[in-house]
């Protein structure tokens, strides 16, 4: 028997082809393969993930559309980064990291005062218990969103 998660997922990346986005509405990606919206949801969810190497943006309206991108990581050292993150990352940890990135030149130090700045403890409106939870979600996505821009210069 076949997993309709991996036909879901093949699907999607055979659209992709050669791109680097593609735009697709969940309850049309649903209707097509006869299944629930919250089985699209989670293909999106565990397979198209930013350790998969993509990034998501949800869109609101048209019955819930999403943006999927490739990620370009042609920096091993950024690549390195991402996968050793993990699920938790405390300011402490995530300040080596910003010093290792500017010392490698993947971030300028204005990049890096500014990651510091907003993913410290105070700026972040987390209980103390998913702090580092939420920091690790948002350290990856700017990580990310540096390397699309580096990507495009």
């Amino acid at each position: 028997m076949v997993n309709i998660s991996n036909i879901i997922e093949q699907f999607i990346l055979d659209s992709m082809g050669a791109d680097k986005e593609l735009e697709i509405s969940r309850n049309a990606l649903a209707d097509y393969f006869n299944c629930a919206p919250s089985q699209i949801n989670y293909v999106l969810e565990t397979r198209f993930t930013l350790d998969r190497g993509f990034s998501k943006e949800s869109r609101r309206g048209g019955g819930g559309s999403i943006k999927i991108s490739k990620i370009d990581v042609d920096d091993d050292i950024a690549m390195q980064i991402l996968e050793s993150v993990g699920n938790e990352l405390s300011h402490k940890r995530m300040m080596q990291i910003l010093s290792r990135l500017l010392a490698d030149d993947i971030i300028s130090k204005r990049e890096m005062l500014l990651i510091k700045v907003v993913l410290s403890d105070e700026a972040l409106s987390a209980p103390i218990v998913i702090k580092d939870n939420v920091r690790a979600q948002a350290f990856k996505c700017v990580l990310i969103e540096l390397m699309k821009e580096q990507g495009e210069d």
